[in-house]
């Protein structure tokens, strides 16, 4: 049961969460038909793998510019104008069909998201007291990664040919920002992250560098170029919606079980285990039948997300306090790299050989991540278990703000 406390926060706060909660709605269901329309339209898989890596572009450059923003217009400006935007171009995706035009809206698209996602987190952390933060954010991403499954199951209203789809995106996104722009909630100030460069993170320690690398390049492989792996294996709008919306539930609700373990082993064995059991799954995924293969997608959406937020604890076990929210600022840009080059990769290999070469790809990035945890927890220096500090279950997707907020406690 919640208490008086946190519901009372929630109270406070529903306005911003009713309105992530329609954001997310609009980019679950929009990821999921630029697939399967892309597909329809015969675009080949690579530009359709370049105009959803485009997404994660933008969503890097938004890392880097929107704080700026924020800092000079204030919160309210930068979520209806972004809100406004992220509504508007997705309709060019339904009047412009072209991978260039596609490429080019999915940029403006990224940047407007990680808009969304920076004003939502650091509002939120204004709200929420110390120590509530870790419940308060627990249901925030709870509406998160409903609003995502939710959108999966929009797909199944009408044909992915016809514009309508991009139009229920659209008006879905525009109603998020009335309950943020009619509430009457005080706005929180705001402070740009340093980032802290790759070579000194480095020298911390790199195996948690790979694994946010891995995670970043699987789980945007899998939520952008799944439903074309999904579609190419035979099934149907139906089934599609519930392949991708079984991975979402993986990724929201195995991660609190792997999180509770790795605060009690040491967390180089965590990661090792998550990669290793991640390319188990997807070495036995290939040529499975409809129920087996939506288990085994459920596991690996946990995998992937798990194998962030683990990483995300190992590293903040080795850095001081004070170098957390640079260290995060730098870990989200990593991982976002590997978003831009997983789906662009995994279209060049489904071009050049079939379907399956995007597990075969996933295959070899856990494989990687695994052997080099493997070294590590031979070669590295190990933390003391009672001097881990409690893991915290951090999205992929999701901003640095959350991380920030987290490690602030």
């Amino acid at each position: 049961m919640l208490s008086k406390d946190v519901l009372k926060t929630l109270s406070i706060a529903w306005p911003l969460l009713a309105g992530i909660a329609f954001i997310m709605v609009g980019n679950g269901l929009q990821g999921t038909l630029l697939s399967l329309r892309a597909h329809a339209e015969g675009f080949p898989v690579f530009a359709t793998g370049l105009v959803m890596s485009a997404y994660y572009f933008g969503f890097l450059i938004g890392c880097i510019l929107v704080p700026k923003l924020i800092a000079s217009v204030g919160h309210i400006r930068v979520f209806a104008g972004f809100a406004s935007l992220a509504s508007s171009t997705v309709l060019f995706h339904g009047i412009f069909v072209d991978p260039y035009t596609w490429g080019i809206v999915r940029i403006i698209s990224g940047f407007s998201f990680v808009g969304l996602f920076v004003v939502s987190e650091s509002w939120l952390n204004s709200i929420a007291p110390n120590k509530l933060r870790g419940q308060i954010f627990s249901a925030y991403l709870f509406v998160v990664h409903g609003g995502l499954f939710a959108g999966q199951f929009f797909i199944n209203l009408v044909p992915v040919e016809q514009i309508e789809l991009f139009i229920v995106v659209s008006v879905v996104i525009s109603i998020s920002i009335i309950p943020i722009t009619l509430a009457n909630r005080p706005t929180p100030g705001f402070e740009e992250p340093e980032h802290m460069p790759f070579k000194n993170l480095f020298s911390q320690s790199p195996l948690p560098l790979l694994g946010v690398f891995a995670s970043g390049l699987a789980g945007a492989t899998i939520l952008t170029m799944g439903p074309i792996y999904a579609q190419k294996s035979g099934m149907e709008n139906s089934q599609i919606a519930l392949f991708m919306g079984a991975y979402i539930m993986g990724a929201t609700l195995l991660p609190l079980l792997i999180g509770w373990l790795s605060d009690r082993v040491d967390r180089r064995l965590a990661i090792l285990a998550v990669a290793s059991t991640s390319c188990l799954i997807v070495a036995l995924i290939i040529g499975l039948p409809f129920f087996y293969l939506i288990g085994l997608i459920f596991v690996l959406g946990g995998m992937v997300t798990s194998l962030y937020s683990v990483c995300i604890a190992f590293m903040n076990d080795r850095i001081k306090a004070s170098q957390m929210t640079s260290v995060s600022a730098s870990l989200i840009l990593l991982n976002g790299i590997g978003c831009c080059i997983g789906p662009l990769s995994a279209g060049l290999l489904i071009d050049h050989f079939d379907k399956d070469a995007m597990f075969a790809m996933l295959f070899i990035t856990f494989f990687m991540t695994a052997v080099f945890g493997v070294y590590r927890a031979f070669t590295g220096r190990p933390v003391n278990i009672e001097k881990q500090g409690d893991f915290v279950f951090v999205p992929a997707r999701s901003s640095q703000m959350v991380i920030q907020i987290n490690d602030s406690e």
